[in-house]
């Protein structure tokens, strides 16, 4: 058996569309769809130039952005499958992105994923948090519990400036 299906073989497998923000994961296999986009970044803390890449991956739940760093980039090529194993789920610029991180590791899969879900992108923002519920403004100036509100008292609003 190779390395890969030993860990396939002996981990948890996580779907894509189970992913929630900040959350490590043990085992994640995709599909590489296509390279988004790829930079030239300098860690401040370090002050090395490190190249960063951002995939669009998928399996059969969902899709997702995947980052990779420096010598990740040429061992990825765009139609294979891979697993993840000891990754993590952050978030940048308000998507949700998966990375495998300092201490997890990408392998080439060996079961490869035939059919993608490209209607569920769970990198889109806000995919994975519930929308705010607001609340409404009374017309008459009372709160709902009947007591005054600041305009009524004599007080600016925060609509008046």
């Amino acid at each position: 058996m190779s390395e890969a299906e030993v860990v396939e073989a002996t981990h948890r497998r996580t779907l894509i569309a189970d992913l929630t923000p900040r959350s490590r994961v043990e085992l994640v296999r995709f599909r590489v769809l296509e390279l988004k986009s790829q930079r030239e970044v300098n860690v401040k803390s370090t002050g090395r130039m490190h190249r960063v890449a951002e995939l669009q991956v998928a399996d059969e739940s969902a899709r997702v952005l995947l980052t990779v760093w420096d010598n990740d980039i040429e061992s990825i090529e765009t139609g294979k499958s891979y697993v993840i194993r000891n990754g993590y789920v952050n978030e940048f610029s308000h998507r949700m992105r998966l990375t495998r991180g300092r201490s997890g590791e990408i392998l080439p899969s060996e079961n490869p994923i035939e059919t993608v879900n490209d209607s569920c992108d769970m990198s889109r923002p806000f995919a994975g948090k519930k929308p705010k519920r607001k609340r409404e403004r009374s017309d008459t100036g009372r709160t709902f519990q009947g007591t005054q509100k600041r305009e009524s008292r004599g007080y600016c609003s925060w609509k008046s400036f």
